[in-house]
């Protein structure tokens, strides 16, 4: 790494406020598409991995692992957020993407709390405008089922 600025607390609190916006921007598309996860828990998501990163730097001036042993486990740590949102009944299963904003949400908060400002800023951006296109395609397995519903409702009358 060998930089070891010092950031001041005012630097600190941009940060975190931008991973919360970024991270807040992904969760309203989730909310809007009731999803298992919103506004809330995609900032919270952003802005944990956003501290954790703050708080591997300021130690990698004396433990240089310390950064690489953070990834380690925020990667972790959101895989197990991940696949608590992903159902699977019968052949269908559910909340793939939700689990996939949430792993990139916390990949954006890992980016804007080290050096990568760009990088967090543009992956923000583009997985917030890729889930609203993918919602705008539709769901040809969602018609079939509401279909396959409605003929059985009909049935038992």
């Amino acid at each position: 790494m060998g930089q070891t600025v010092d950031l001041t607390t005012w630097d600190m609190l941009l940060r975190l406020l931008v991973a919360a916006v970024i991270g807040g921007l992904i969760g309203y598309e989730r909310r809007m598409h009731s999803k298992a996860i919103g506004v809330a828990g995609m900032m919270l998501v952003a802005v944990g991995s956003a501290s954790y990163m703050l708080l591997a730097r300021h130690l990698s001036t004396t433990d240089p692992a310390a950064i690489s042993r953070a990834l380690q486990g925020l990667l972790q740590g959101i895989g197990f957020l991940g696949g608590a949102v992903i159902f699977k009944t019968g052949t269908d299963v559910r909340g793939i993407k939700t689990a996939a904003a949430i792993w990139i949400t916390g990949a954006i908060g890992l980016a804007i709390g080290t050096w990568f400002w760009g990088l967090g800023i543009v992956v923000g951006c583009a997985t917030a405008i890729i889930l609203l296109l993918a919602d705008l395609v539709p769901n040809r397995q969602a018609e079939v089922d509401e279909e396959v519903q409605q003929s059985n409702w009909r049935e038992k009358e």
